[in-house]
């Protein structure tokens, strides 16, 4: 007696091609997390957390909440989205929309009556204090001015506020390409330094500069198209949204994207 073997044709045909093709396919995460397989994707640890502004991270660690995708997969399912957000000549518009998207669906709404400079995620430092800097008199200048000088916290503060609100954490990939990201920063800046007592050093710091815009933008249209996901799958969704609680200034989140320097 032979064993029947479905026809490709037929729907239990078309559904066991399909099933093989999910099985055999390697999920873009793994592959983007590869790159950076170097850096640790673990959160922070308790020691970590203590002490200082240390202390605002330990409500994260606790977070069992994901994205609905990682940074690794917003290049796939939410490509336009991270494309726009990632290119240098789009990001700025790219992330003034987004934050008041994220802003209106955690208080629907509102407009930009919530806006304060990085949502309170930075702490006041010398002139620089959010809620007094007239948001409430220009919240979209404040806005542009928060995305020209500090595009890095631009876009984590948009991420920070869904992070709040869902109570969500951030998986080994995005872990691992933010750490990656900053890692390249500060390599930029040393460089730099180090171009100033040497200049034979001037040829590889404008390199490694290149290389961290590239993979800043990259980072930020990789997170900016995360969020938006998110916000897409929990409106879809339908879910009741919970009470927005205030954010306090100078609470923290453990992964901050770093920005370009300002003075390239």
């Amino acid at each position: 007696q032979t064993e029947h073997k479905p026809s490709k044709d037929s729907a239990e045909g078309r559904r066991a091609v399909l099933l093989q093709g999910l099985r055999s396919r390697r999920p873009p995460r793994t592959m983007a997390c590869n790159v950076c397989c170097c850096f640790s994707g673990e959160p922070l640890t308790s020691e970590e957390t203590k002490g200082g502004r240390g202390s605002n991270y330990a409500k994260y660690i606790n977070n069992v909440e994901k994205f609905q995708i990682s940074m690794g997969d917003a290049p796939c399912k939410s490509c336009p989205c991270c494309c726009i957000s990632g290119f240098p000549l789009t990001f700025c518009c790219a992330q003034h929309h987004m934050r008041y998207k994220a802003l209106n669906h955690v208080s629907p709404g509102s407009g930009w009556d919530q806006y304060i400079c990085c949502q309170g995620y930075m702490p006041a430092c010398c002139c620089f204090n959010p809620g007094s800097c007239c948001e409430s008199d220009f919240p979209r200048t404040c806005m542009c001015c928060e995305i020209i000088c500090c595009p890095g916290l631009a876009v984590s503060s948009t991420r920070f506020l869904m992070m709040d609100h869902y109570n969500l954490a951030a998986d080994e990939c995005d872990n691992r390409l933010i750490r990656f990201n900053n890692c390249i920063q500060i390599l930029s800046c040393f460089c730099h330094i180090l171009a100033i007592f040497d200049r034979n050093f001037r040829e590889l710091a404008q390199i490694i500069d290149l290389i961290a815009d590239i993979v800043f933008f990259t980072t930020a249209g990789c997170m900016t198209a995360q969020v938006d996901y998110e916000i897409k799958y929990r409106e879809a969704l339908g879910a009741q949204q919970p009470m927005m609680q205030p954010v306090a200034a100078g609470a923290a989140n453990p992964m901050v994207v770093a920005g370009p320097r300002a003075d390239r």
